[in-house]
């Protein structure tokens, strides 16, 4: 483990350098600590003020002509072979580098990656369930979560405040929710915002079943 730090740490320093010469064409191949350290080349690239343009092209080959047809002024691919990784990078003029790094062990063992896609949508799921109100215009100010699970429970939501509509403000991490209703501010209780906009919902004034005449009476 020691031994891959340090593999993360040269790729990350080796990335802050070449950032400094602009865009930077980055790929890898062989298994995932070659993918994992072109990562975190990408970060030293982008800390240092360049930009990172992470490609699917499976060779050395195919990442030095990538640089060269997007006139780059650089490009890394990393290739994990057995317990090693090799490092190409190529300058934009067709100059190479090559370097092999021991990988200190005999899988070059790394943890794994993933991107768990449509949080946002399971998330509103999750926290309205079954809930419906009758449909009504409401604002939401917050994380797009915040619109989503809205939706689910019937508002028609817009994205600034309505006369007369009730208004769902959360804070920008979806932790706090305050409902602004007829000159009131509430903030009703749950987990994270979206939970509360449930819970709202769940109360009677959630959905007003009269609302005021000219005459003062009452009408549905």
């Amino acid at each position: 483990m020691e031994r891959r730090r340090e593999l993360g740490q040269e790729l990350y320093e080796l990335g802050l350098r070449i950032g400094g010469l602009g865009a930077v064409a980055i790929g890898s191949g062989g298994g995932p600590l070659a993918w994992t350290l072109a990562r975190m080349a990408g970060c030293g690239v982008s800390l240092a003020g360049g930009e990172a343009r992470f490609h699917d092209g499976g060779c050395a080959a195919c990442g030095a002509w990538v640089g060269r047809y997007y006139n780059l002024p650089a490009a890394l691919f990393l290739r994990q072979d057995g317990d090693a990784v090799e490092v190409y990078l190529t300058d934009g003029q067709g100059r190479s580098f090559h370097h092999r790094l021991d990988a200190g062990g005999p899988d070059a063992a790394v943890g794994a990656w993933d991107l768990l896609a449509g949080a946002d949508c399971a998330w509103a799921a999750n926290r309205v369930g079954d809930r419906r109100v009758p449909g009504g215009l409401a604002s939401a100010d917050g994380p797009a979560a915040l619109t989503l699970a809205l939706e689910r429970l019937g508002y028609e939501v817009a994205d600034r405040p309505i006369p007369g509509a009730v208004q769902f403000e959360a804070d920008r991490e979806g932790l706090t929710l305050t409902v602004r209703q007829g000159g009131m501010a509430l903030r009703p209780i749950g987990e994270d915002a979206l939970e509360a906009a449930a819970s709202y919902a769940d109360q009677p004034q959630a959905v007003p079943a009269f609302h005021p005449a000219d005459d003062g009476t009452q009408q549905k």
